[in-house]
C-alpha cells in the first residue's frame, strides 16, 4: 500500500496543466511562454529557476490561480525528488492561497473551464500530498474535490483533453487501493478505465504527452509489465536525459528485468546527481546504494556488494530519514552475511 502511495505521488509530480491544447488558452503568448519554461525547468529538475519564472507568472497574474498552482506544484516536484518535506509549510501557503483564488475566480465565472481544470488540479495536488503524508482520508476528500472540478471543466468544454489525465490518474490508482479504501463511497475500482483516459489524453492533449507518457510509465511498472514501462521511460530520456523524474523509472525497470549492468549503471549516474547537485538527506542515497549492493550481488560481484551495505550502514541522517533506512540497514546486515557465505 505504501508503494501505491509513491507511485501515486510520482505520476502526480509531473502532472502540469498544459499550455495549449485542442481547446485554446486562455493567455497572451508571454504568459503561454513563461509557462512553458517554467515546466521544462521543473522537468529537468532545475527547481530554482522554475520556481523564479513562476514567480514572474504570478506577478503578472496575481488575481489568477494559475501562478500559486504552478509554484505549489513545483514546491511538490522538489520535494519529492529530494525525498523531503522540509518546504512542506510552504506549499501548504500557495496550494492553499491557490484554492481560495480559484474558488474565486469560479464563483464570479462558473462556465470557466480553464479555472475549474486548475482548480480541480490543485485540489489533486493537496490530496496526493495530504495522503503521504499520512492524513489519508483528508488526501482523499480534496481529491475528490479536484475530481469534480476535472469533470465540470470537461462539461464546459469537451475538447480540453488535458484534464482525462488527472481523472485517469485518479482512477487508476485509487482503484489500485480499493481493497483497502472501499468503504468510502467513492472509491471504485476503476483501472481500466483510468487507462483509456491517460491514453486519450496522451494521444489528443498536446503539451501532455510526456506527462501522460511518465503516467502510463508508472501504471505499466506497477502491473509489472516491465518492459513496456522501461520503453515510456526511455521516451521520456530520449526528450528529457538528465530528467531524474524518468531515471529512477527507467533505473527500477532495468532492476526489474534482472539487466543488473544496465541497472548499475543508470543508479550510479543518480547517485553522482544526487550526491553532487542536490540536498543529501539521506533517503535517496540509501535507496540508490540498496539497488546497488543487490545488482552488485546478482551480478556475483560480492566485493562491490559488501562494499555498498557497508555504505549504507555508515549512512547518519536525521532521526525521521533514520526511521526510514532501518529496513535498508537491516537488508545490508543480511547481505554482508549472503556475501560470506556466496564467497
Amino acid at each position: 500500500m505504501i508503494n501505491s502511495f509513491r507511485n501515486l505521488t510520482l505520476t502526480f509530480i509531473l502532472f502540469f496543466v498544459p499550455v495549449q491544447s485542442f481547446t485554446q488558452s486562455p493567455f497572451s503568448d508571454r504568459i503561454d511562454s513563461l509557462i512553458t519554461t517554467g515546466i521544462d525547468q521543473t522537468l529537468r529538475c532545475e527547481f530554482d529557476s522554475a520556481m523564479v519564472t513562476f514567480n514572474i507568472l504570478k506577478e503578472k497574474k496575481p488575481e489568477h490561480i494559475v501562478g500559486y498552482f504552478y509554484l505549489a506544484a513545483t514546491l511538490q516536484s522538489e520535494m519529492m525528488d529530494y525525498e523531503s518535506d522540509s518546504r512542506k509549510d510552504e506549499f501548504y501557503s500557495l496550494i492553499d492561497k491557490a484554492v481560495h483564488v480559484g474558488e474565486l475566480q469560479v464563483q464570479i465565472d462558473e462556465n470557466d473551464s480553464w479555472t475549474h481544470f486548475y482548480l480541480g488540479t490543485t485540489y489533486l495536488y493537496k490530496g496526493m500530498f495530504q495522503a503521504k503524508s499520512g492524513s489519508l482520508i483528508s488526501g482523499f476528500i480534496s481529491a475528490k474535490n479536484g475530481i469534480a472540478h476535472l469533470k465540470q471543466a470537461l462539461q464546459i468544454d469537451s475538447t480540453l483533453y488535458d484534464a482525462y489525465l488527472g481523472l485517469g490518474s485518479y482512477e487508476y490508482w485509487s482503484g489500485r487501493l480499493y481493497k483497502y479504501l472501499k468503504w468510502l463511497p467513492w472509491i471504485k475500482d476503476n483501472r481500466k478505465e483510468g487507462v483509456k483516459k491517460l491514453r486519450l489524453a496522451v494521444q489528443k492533449g498536446t503539451f501532455s504527452k510526456w506527462i501522460g507518457i511518465n503516467s502510463l510509465a508508472w501504471i505499466e511498472y506497477d502491473r509489472k509489465n516491465f518492459f513496456q514501462s522501461l520503453m515510456l521511460f526511455r521516451r521520456g530520456l530520449r526528450k528529457y536525459p538528465e530528467s531524474r523524474f524518468f531515471l529512477w523509472g527507467y533505473a527500477d525497470c532495468l532492476f526489474m528485468l534482472k539487466d543488473y549492468k544496465g541497472a548499475v549503471f543508470v543508479y550510479q549516474k543518480l547517485l553522482e546527481d544526487i550526491k553532487t547537485t542536490t540536498p543529501n538527506y539521506g533517503y535517496n542515497e540509501a535507496e540508490i546504494r540498496r539497488k546497488l549492493m543487490l545488482s552488485f550481488f546478482g551480478l556475483r560481484l560480492y566485493d562491490l556488494c559488501v562494499e555498498q551495505a557497508n555504505l549504507i550502514l555508515k549512512l547518519n541522517p536525521d532521526k525521521k530519514i533514520e526511521k526510514r533506512i532501518k529496513k535498508h540497514k537491516k537488508q545490508a546486515k543480511e547481505y554482508i552475511k549472503r556475501c560470506k557465505g556466496s564467497g
